[in-house]
């Protein structure tokens, strides 16, 4: 929702006197920073009306940063990133009466990645401004993002290829931006984007080289499997996070088998997982390979690999290749 009027405030241009950015997509808290401070000041002049703070901060350097007037413009943007106030929660300042009675040409920013919402001081920022969390975006934002963002690098890409590669990358806006450079940059001349180009310089996330795993266990190709696996040791993924990966895959597919039996569409599953209806199609692929009895038991199989290796019964690793060659066997 507050996403919603951040977006009107910029549509229509009124720009309001306080915000707090936050949330791990910081890709968003930039692109929206930058948009305030473009609409609201000129390059000519933004050097007088620009001010920016860090760290440790306190009501008097605020104070007194916001009550410069504005020179050669009709606002003045206050940037305070990453302050100290959202931990020591501000208690001997009123907030309220201080944020209520900001100067209309002031426009104060804070971002801050991680908030405590007990705090008083947050409590009053919210009271009188407008709190924007920029979560990590879904599968269909960004696909939409990608498409577009490609468009800037004069490059087309279709949505299904949009959605293999959002498959692939960590949903992390600023790594993929790099990534969307580093493919259009490779694709040269060519105007269409393919898998080829994707495939051939796309750095792929440990999500989706998972996925690649528990598709070659459904596919009952254990020496695969355990070369995959393989791979990611050497890249020093965490055993643990890789059975919790592969738990959670299992998770989804007999999840995704339930939903088969009750006749649901793709697109309905699709809605229901939060997931694009292509990588539901990939899922469903794999899902094929088992029935719910074999899901259920895999699951099994799941926790007591986990607790196996948790409680030292058994090396990780050994209980990770066990898992899967059992699964194999089947």
């Amino acid at each position: 929702m507050s996403m919603d009027v951040l977006k009107r405030h910029m549509k229509e241009n009124k720009i309001g006197k306080l915000y707090l950015f936050t949330g791990p997509e910081q890709y968003l808290v930039r692109y929206y920073t930058d948009q305030i401070l473009e609409k609201l000041l000129d390059e000519n002049t933004k050097v007088f009306n620009y001010s920016e703070l860090t760290g440790k901060v306190s009501f008097q350097a605020i104070s007194d940063v916001v009550s410069i007037y504005p020179a050669f413009a009709d606002r003045r943007v206050v940037l305070i990133k990453e302050s100290t106030l959202f931990k020591q929660g501000g208690k001997e300042t009123d907030w309220n009466a201080f944020f209520s009675s900001l100067p209309e040409y002031i426009c104060l920013i804070f971002i801050q990645q991680e908030v405590d919402k007990r705090l008083i001081f947050y409590k009053a920022l919210d009271k009188n401004g407008l709190i924007v969390d920029f979560k990590r975006q879904d599968e269909k934002a960004l696909i939409k993002w990608v498409i577009n963002r490609f468009s800037r690098f004069r490059k087309q890409i279709n949505e299904q290829d949009a959605a293999y590669l959002v498959t692939l990358l960590d949903p992390d806006m600023s790594f993929m931006s790099l990534e969307l450079e580093k493919i259009a940059r490779y694709a040269g001349e060519t105007e269409r984007i393919t898998r080829k180009h994707i495939d051939a310089v796309a750095s792929r996330s440990v999500k989706s080289i998972i996925f690649d795993l528990t598709d070659a266990i459904s596919q009952r190709q254990t020496t695969q499997a355990l070369k995959i696996l393989s791979e990611l040791v050497e890249q020093k993924e965490p055993i643990p996070l890789i059975m919790a990966m592969v738990g959670r895959q299992m998770g989804v597919l007999l999840r995704l088998k339930k939903m088969e039996e009750k006749k649901l569409s793709q697109p309905e599953m699709a809605k229901l997982l939060g997931m694009n209806p292509y990588v539901v199609g990939k899922i469903r692929r794999q899902a094929a390979s088992f029935t719910i009895d074999q899901l259920k038991q895999t699951m099994r199989k799941c926790v007591e690999m986990d607790q196996a290796s948790k409680s030292g019964r058994m090396d990780p690793r050994m209980a990770l290749d066990v898992f899967i060659t059992e699964l194999g066997l089947r």
